[in-house]
């Protein structure tokens, strides 16, 4: 399945996801397991491509996995831990997933 990334669309996590449906379509694999995905989908089901939904600048993403050999997919929402964890199985080292460590004080507030 190919999913082109919108000539309008600028946004680091649409980039990233388009990024990471790239090195799926090419081959490489990530399973539910090893990416933590919650346990309404099988640890062995494989992550086809990401999808997002809502306005650009805050997406939902949801990845689409199935179990070998079967076509249909499994829907799930995905937070930043799960595409955090995508993105390094996928060598994708550049990407950035949710505020970075250094923008959050403790207690979980923004630097201004």
């Amino acid at each position: 399945m190919h999913h082109d990334l919108a000539p309008t669309t600028h946004t680091a996590e649409l980039l990233q996801i388009h990024e990471i449906n790239a090195a799926l379509a090419a081959g490489h694999r990530v399973t539910a397991g090893s990416a933590s995905v919650p346990e309404t989908v099988p640890g062995d089901a494989v992550l086809r491509y990401l999808e997002a939904t809502g306005p650009p600048s805050y997406p939902y993403i949801y990845g689409h996995f199935s179990q070998p050999g079967i076509d249909d997919t499994m829907r799930v929402e995905l937070h930043t831990a799960q595409l955090r964890a995508i993105s390094h199985q996928l060598s994708l080292r550049s990407h950035i997933w949710g505020l970075l460590p250094s923008s959050v004080r403790p207690g979980g507030q923004e630097f201004s």
